[in-house]
Protein backbone atom coordinates (compact mmCIF):
# COMPACT_ATOMS: atom_id res chain seq x y z
CA UNK A 1 0.00 0.00 0.00
CA UNK A 2 2.86 2.40 0.94
CA UNK A 3 4.51 2.23 -2.45
CA UNK A 4 1.06 2.62 -4.17
CA UNK A 5 1.30 6.01 -2.00
CA UNK A 6 4.45 6.86 -3.18
CA UNK A 7 4.03 6.07 -7.27
CA UNK A 8 0.91 8.36 -6.62
CA UNK A 9 2.74 10.66 -4.83
CA UNK A 10 5.58 10.64 -7.97
CA UNK A 11 2.30 11.22 -10.45
CA UNK A 12 1.34 13.79 -8.61
CA UNK A 13 4.70 15.78 -8.26
CA UNK A 14 5.44 14.65 -12.16
CA UNK A 15 1.80 16.66 -13.19
CA UNK A 16 2.53 19.43 -10.80
CA UNK A 17 6.17 20.43 -12.52
CA UNK A 18 4.06 20.94 -15.75
CA UNK A 19 0.90 23.10 -14.67
CA UNK A 20 2.53 26.09 -13.19
CA UNK A 21 2.87 27.49 -16.59
CA UNK A 22 2.49 26.04 -20.23
CA UNK A 23 3.53 27.62 -23.46
CA UNK A 24 5.64 30.39 -21.56
CA UNK A 25 6.91 32.65 -24.34
CA UNK A 26 8.71 36.20 -24.47
CA UNK A 27 7.77 39.71 -25.32
CA UNK A 28 6.25 39.58 -29.25
CA UNK A 29 5.69 36.01 -28.82
CA UNK A 30 1.98 34.52 -30.34
CA UNK A 31 0.42 31.20 -30.30
CA UNK A 32 -2.77 29.26 -30.65
CA UNK A 33 -4.21 31.48 -27.90
CA UNK A 34 -4.64 34.33 -29.55
CA UNK A 35 -2.59 36.44 -27.10
CA UNK A 36 0.28 38.72 -28.20
CA UNK A 37 2.51 41.20 -25.86
CA UNK A 38 4.78 44.21 -27.08
CA UNK A 39 6.51 46.52 -25.37
CA UNK A 40 6.31 50.34 -26.31
CA UNK A 41 9.66 51.35 -25.96
CA UNK A 42 10.16 54.60 -24.52
CA UNK A 43 12.58 57.61 -25.23
CA UNK A 44 15.07 56.80 -22.92
CA UNK A 45 15.25 53.30 -24.05
CA UNK A 46 19.42 52.51 -24.18
CA UNK A 47 19.21 49.75 -26.51
CA UNK A 48 16.50 49.95 -29.23
CA UNK A 49 17.08 47.06 -31.22
CA UNK A 50 15.85 45.24 -27.95
CA UNK A 51 12.31 43.83 -27.75
CA UNK A 52 12.41 44.53 -23.22
CA UNK A 53 12.29 47.63 -21.69
CA UNK A 54 16.34 48.32 -21.14
CA UNK A 55 16.17 52.09 -19.51
CA UNK A 56 18.61 54.97 -18.58
CA UNK A 57 16.87 56.35 -15.22
CA UNK A 58 17.57 58.74 -13.20
CA UNK A 59 16.58 58.48 -9.05
CA UNK A 60 13.43 59.61 -8.24
CA UNK A 61 11.91 59.55 -11.80
CA UNK A 62 8.77 58.65 -12.15
CA UNK A 63 8.64 56.31 -15.52
CA UNK A 64 5.45 55.07 -16.84
CA UNK A 65 6.31 52.13 -19.16
CA UNK A 66 3.28 50.71 -21.70
CA UNK A 67 2.67 47.30 -23.00
CA UNK A 68 0.29 46.48 -26.00
CA UNK A 69 -1.93 43.25 -25.22
CA UNK A 70 -3.48 42.10 -28.47
CA UNK A 71 -6.38 39.87 -28.56
CA UNK A 72 -6.62 38.04 -31.97
CA UNK A 73 -9.52 35.79 -31.28
CA UNK A 74 -13.40 36.41 -31.49
CA UNK A 75 -14.01 36.78 -27.61
CA UNK A 76 -12.92 39.02 -25.03
CA UNK A 77 -9.56 37.61 -23.06
CA UNK A 78 -9.12 38.44 -19.07
CA UNK A 79 -5.29 38.25 -18.38
CA UNK A 80 -3.62 38.82 -15.03
CA UNK A 81 -0.76 41.10 -15.10
CA UNK A 82 2.33 41.73 -12.63
CA UNK A 83 5.69 43.30 -12.16
CA UNK A 84 8.10 41.08 -10.14
CA UNK A 85 11.99 41.17 -9.90
CA UNK A 86 14.25 39.03 -11.39
CA UNK A 87 15.56 35.77 -9.87
CA UNK A 88 17.33 32.67 -10.02
CA UNK A 89 15.33 29.67 -10.08
CA UNK A 90 17.35 26.19 -8.83
CA UNK A 91 18.10 25.52 -12.47
CA UNK A 92 20.47 28.44 -12.90
CA UNK A 93 17.53 30.10 -15.22
CA UNK A 94 16.60 33.79 -14.50
CA UNK A 95 12.42 34.09 -13.98
CA UNK A 96 10.73 37.00 -14.66
CA UNK A 97 7.61 36.28 -13.43
CA UNK A 98 5.99 35.57 -9.96
CA UNK A 99 8.19 32.94 -8.09
CA UNK A 100 9.35 31.50 -4.20
CA UNK A 101 13.17 32.77 -5.61
CA UNK A 102 14.53 35.16 -3.35
CA UNK A 103 16.45 38.31 -3.67
CA UNK A 104 20.23 39.34 -1.84
CA UNK A 105 20.01 42.10 1.08
CA UNK A 106 22.63 43.73 -1.75
CA UNK A 107 19.61 44.44 -4.20
CA UNK A 108 19.34 48.35 -4.44
CA UNK A 109 15.73 47.60 -4.40
CA UNK A 110 12.80 45.58 -5.37
CA UNK A 111 11.42 46.31 -8.72
CA UNK A 112 8.20 44.53 -7.81
CA UNK A 113 7.58 47.32 -4.63
CA UNK A 114 8.38 50.37 -6.69
CA UNK A 115 5.77 49.51 -9.84
CA UNK A 116 2.20 50.35 -9.92
CA UNK A 117 -0.54 48.12 -12.92
CA UNK A 118 -4.00 46.77 -12.71
CA UNK A 119 -3.77 43.10 -11.32
CA UNK A 120 -5.58 42.11 -14.16
CA UNK A 121 -7.13 43.57 -17.74
CA UNK A 122 -9.84 42.42 -20.06
CA UNK A 123 -8.84 42.96 -24.01
CA UNK A 124 -12.01 43.02 -25.92
CA UNK A 125 -12.47 40.48 -29.10
CA UNK A 126 -9.92 41.64 -32.10
CA UNK A 127 -8.57 44.50 -30.27
CA UNK A 128 -5.50 45.84 -28.78
CA UNK A 129 -5.28 47.30 -24.90
CA UNK A 130 -2.55 48.79 -23.59
CA UNK A 131 -1.14 47.81 -20.15
CA UNK A 132 0.45 51.31 -18.20
CA UNK A 133 2.85 50.50 -15.40
CA UNK A 134 4.22 53.22 -13.63
CA UNK A 135 8.00 53.09 -11.49
CA UNK A 136 8.23 55.45 -8.74
CA UNK A 137 12.18 55.31 -8.98
CA UNK A 138 13.53 55.56 -5.32
CA UNK A 139 16.13 58.63 -4.58
CA UNK A 140 19.29 56.51 -4.23
CA UNK A 141 22.17 55.65 -6.67
CA UNK A 142 23.35 52.34 -8.09
CA UNK A 143 26.05 51.20 -10.55
CA UNK A 144 24.79 48.48 -11.67
CA UNK A 145 21.63 46.98 -13.39
CA UNK A 146 18.08 46.61 -11.51
CA UNK A 147 16.22 43.58 -13.42
CA UNK A 148 13.07 42.74 -13.07
CA UNK A 149 9.92 41.60 -15.33
CA UNK A 150 6.35 42.12 -16.70
CA UNK A 151 4.25 39.16 -16.49
CA UNK A 152 1.32 38.90 -18.68
CA UNK A 153 -0.63 35.60 -17.91
CA UNK A 154 -3.79 33.94 -19.41
CA UNK A 155 -7.13 33.69 -17.41
CA UNK A 156 -7.58 30.22 -16.90
CA UNK A 157 -9.15 28.41 -19.79
CA UNK A 158 -11.58 25.09 -19.56
CA UNK A 159 -11.18 22.67 -22.40
CA UNK A 160 -13.97 21.08 -23.84
CA UNK A 161 -14.77 18.34 -26.12
CA UNK A 162 -13.80 14.49 -25.56
CA UNK A 163 -11.70 15.46 -22.10
CA UNK A 164 -15.24 17.14 -20.87
CA UNK A 165 -16.85 14.39 -21.66
CA UNK A 166 -14.75 11.93 -19.85
CA UNK A 167 -15.11 14.38 -16.66
CA UNK A 168 -11.54 15.82 -16.63
CA UNK A 169 -11.07 19.14 -16.70
CA UNK A 170 -7.92 21.05 -17.74
CA UNK A 171 -6.95 24.18 -17.30
CA UNK A 172 -3.87 25.76 -19.23
CA UNK A 173 -2.58 29.41 -18.49
CA UNK A 174 -0.13 31.08 -20.95
CA UNK A 175 2.23 32.97 -19.34
CA UNK A 176 4.63 36.27 -21.38
CA UNK A 177 7.22 37.95 -19.60
CA UNK A 178 8.94 41.25 -21.21
CA UNK A 179 12.21 41.96 -19.11
CA UNK A 180 12.84 45.09 -17.51
CA UNK A 181 16.32 46.53 -16.89
CA UNK A 182 16.88 49.87 -15.03
CA UNK A 183 20.36 51.53 -14.65
CA UNK A 184 21.62 54.98 -13.98
CA UNK A 185 24.43 55.45 -16.42
CA UNK A 186 25.08 54.50 -19.53
CA UNK A 187 28.08 52.64 -19.75
CA UNK A 188 28.99 50.91 -16.66
CA UNK A 189 31.33 48.26 -15.43
CA UNK A 190 30.28 46.24 -12.37
CA UNK A 191 32.76 43.68 -10.14
CA UNK A 192 31.31 40.51 -10.19
CA UNK A 193 30.75 39.16 -6.21
CA UNK A 194 29.48 35.83 -5.03
CA UNK A 195 29.70 33.80 -2.26
CA UNK A 196 28.45 30.69 -0.97
CA UNK A 197 26.39 31.12 2.10
CA UNK A 198 25.92 28.36 3.46
CA UNK A 199 25.38 24.16 2.42
CA UNK A 200 22.40 22.28 3.91
CA UNK A 201 20.34 19.15 3.31
CA UNK A 202 17.23 19.38 1.73
CA UNK A 203 14.91 18.25 -0.89
CA UNK A 204 14.12 18.82 -4.82
CA UNK A 205 10.70 17.75 -6.13
CA UNK A 206 10.52 15.64 -3.05
CA UNK A 207 14.55 13.55 -3.57
CA UNK A 208 16.97 14.61 -1.66
CA UNK A 209 19.80 17.00 -2.12
CA UNK A 210 22.18 18.71 -0.74
CA UNK A 211 21.50 22.66 -1.60
CA UNK A 212 23.99 25.29 -2.01
CA UNK A 213 22.99 28.96 -1.37
CA UNK A 214 24.82 31.09 -3.71
CA UNK A 215 24.69 34.69 -3.45
CA UNK A 216 25.38 37.21 -6.49
CA UNK A 217 26.04 40.28 -4.46
CA UNK A 218 27.08 42.56 -7.69
CA UNK A 219 24.70 44.97 -9.96
CA UNK A 220 25.04 42.42 -12.81
CA UNK A 221 23.96 39.20 -14.29
CA UNK A 222 26.90 36.57 -13.85
CA UNK A 223 26.65 34.74 -17.47
CA UNK A 224 27.68 31.46 -18.69
CA UNK A 225 27.79 29.85 -15.34
CA UNK A 226 29.14 26.14 -14.33
CA UNK A 227 29.59 24.45 -11.23
CA UNK A 228 31.52 21.58 -10.09
CA UNK A 229 31.05 20.63 -6.66
CA UNK A 230 32.09 17.67 -4.66
CA UNK A 231 30.86 16.35 -1.62
CA UNK A 232 33.43 14.25 1.15
CA UNK A 233 33.59 13.48 4.81
CA UNK A 234 35.06 16.78 7.06
CA UNK A 235 38.52 15.69 6.61
CA UNK A 236 38.20 12.82 4.05
CA UNK A 237 39.26 12.00 0.82
CA UNK A 238 36.34 9.72 -0.77
CA UNK A 239 33.96 11.82 -3.04
CA UNK A 240 30.61 10.75 -2.11
CA UNK A 241 28.76 12.84 -4.38
CA UNK A 242 29.47 15.24 -7.42
CA UNK A 243 27.73 17.08 -10.32
CA UNK A 244 29.26 19.30 -13.20
CA UNK A 245 26.64 21.55 -14.53
CA UNK A 246 27.28 24.68 -17.37
CA UNK A 247 25.34 26.97 -19.32
CA UNK A 248 23.39 29.01 -16.27
CA UNK A 249 23.11 32.42 -15.72
CA UNK A 250 22.11 34.27 -12.43
CA UNK A 251 20.33 37.27 -12.09
CA UNK A 252 21.72 40.47 -10.26
CA UNK A 253 21.31 40.73 -6.52
CA UNK A 254 20.16 37.28 -6.30
CA UNK A 255 20.52 33.67 -4.43
CA UNK A 256 20.93 30.96 -6.31
CA UNK A 257 20.08 27.64 -4.39
CA UNK A 258 22.17 25.19 -6.36
CA UNK A 259 20.95 21.76 -5.80
CA UNK A 260 23.12 18.80 -5.76
CA UNK A 261 21.08 15.90 -6.40
CA UNK A 262 21.68 12.09 -3.76
CA UNK A 263 19.93 10.30 -6.88
CA UNK A 264 17.84 8.39 -5.17
CA UNK A 265 20.22 7.67 -1.76
CA UNK A 266 19.77 8.22 1.74
CA UNK A 267 21.30 11.09 3.67
CA UNK A 268 23.08 9.68 6.77
CA UNK A 269 24.15 11.97 9.72
CA UNK A 270 27.76 13.28 9.61
CA UNK A 271 29.70 16.16 9.10
CA UNK A 272 30.60 16.70 5.68
CA UNK A 273 32.38 19.46 3.21
CA UNK A 274 31.09 20.80 0.13
CA UNK A 275 34.26 21.55 -1.88
CA UNK A 276 32.85 23.84 -5.36
CA UNK A 277 34.24 26.05 -8.34
CA UNK A 278 31.91 28.73 -10.52
CA UNK A 279 33.00 30.25 -13.02
CA UNK A 280 31.58 32.92 -15.25
CA UNK A 281 32.33 34.38 -18.18
CA UNK A 282 34.38 36.77 -16.65
CA UNK A 283 36.06 35.11 -12.89
CA UNK A 284 36.00 31.86 -11.31
CA UNK A 285 35.55 31.26 -7.38
CA UNK A 286 36.37 28.41 -5.19
CA UNK A 287 34.45 27.81 -2.19
CA UNK A 288 35.07 25.23 0.67
CA UNK A 289 32.49 24.91 3.21
CA UNK A 290 31.73 22.15 6.44
CA UNK A 291 27.90 21.40 7.48
CA UNK A 292 26.40 19.09 9.40
CA UNK A 293 23.44 16.80 8.73
CA UNK A 294 22.14 15.83 11.90
CA UNK A 295 20.30 12.48 12.75
CA UNK A 296 16.66 13.57 13.02
CA UNK A 297 17.50 15.58 9.41
CA UNK A 298 18.75 12.80 7.65
CA UNK A 299 15.20 10.59 9.11
CA UNK A 300 12.82 13.16 8.23
CA UNK A 301 14.11 13.82 5.01
CA UNK A 302 14.85 10.32 3.72
CA UNK A 303 11.21 9.41 4.93
CA UNK A 304 9.74 12.26 2.48
CA UNK A 305 12.13 10.71 -0.39
CA UNK A 306 9.64 9.77 -2.96
CA UNK A 307 12.30 7.52 -4.55
CA UNK A 308 13.34 5.75 -1.52
CA UNK A 309 11.84 2.47 -0.43
CA UNK A 310 11.27 2.16 3.23
CA UNK A 311 11.38 -0.55 5.70
CA UNK A 312 7.88 -0.51 7.45
CA UNK A 313 8.28 -3.85 9.34
CA UNK A 314 6.06 -5.98 6.26
CA UNK A 315 9.40 -7.17 4.75
CA UNK A 316 10.56 -8.32 7.97
CA UNK A 317 7.70 -10.28 8.80
CA UNK A 318 7.96 -12.06 4.94
CA UNK A 319 11.98 -12.79 6.09
CA UNK A 320 10.61 -14.21 9.38
CA UNK A 321 7.97 -17.01 7.59
CA UNK A 322 10.64 -17.78 5.05
CA UNK A 323 13.11 -18.82 7.56
CA UNK A 324 10.50 -20.33 9.84
CA UNK A 325 9.51 -22.44 6.33
CA UNK A 326 12.90 -23.22 6.01
CA UNK A 327 13.33 -24.77 8.95
CA UNK A 328 9.83 -26.73 9.05
CA UNK A 329 10.91 -28.38 5.54
CA UNK A 330 14.90 -29.39 7.46
CA UNK A 331 13.23 -30.43 10.56
CA UNK A 332 10.80 -32.87 8.29
CA UNK A 333 13.37 -34.22 6.48
CA UNK A 334 15.44 -34.59 9.50
CA UNK A 335 12.48 -36.85 10.69
CA UNK A 336 11.78 -38.62 7.49
CA UNK A 337 15.20 -39.21 7.86
CA UNK A 338 15.63 -40.83 10.94
CA UNK A 339 12.65 -42.94 10.27
CA UNK A 340 13.53 -44.43 7.43
CA UNK A 341 16.95 -45.13 9.43
CA UNK A 342 14.98 -46.78 12.13
CA UNK A 343 12.64 -48.71 9.81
Amino acid sequence: MMILKRMGLILATTIMSFAPLIGQTNADGTDNVGLRVSAVLPENQRDTGQSYFDLLVQPKDKQTLVVNLINTTDKPQTVNTAVTAAKTNINGVVEYTPSKNKLDKSVPFDMAKIATLPKSVEIPANSTKKLAIQLDIPDKQWQGVVAGGISVTQAEVNDSGDNKKAGISVRNRYAYAIGVMLQTKQDSTVKEELNLARVTAGQINLRNAVISELHNTSETYLKKVSIKSKITRVNGTKVLYESDKSNMKIAPNSIFNYPLSLEGHSFKAGRYTMDMTVKSEKNTWHFTKNFTITSKEAKDLNNKDVTIIHDEGFNWWWLVALVAIILAIIVYIVRRRRKAQTN
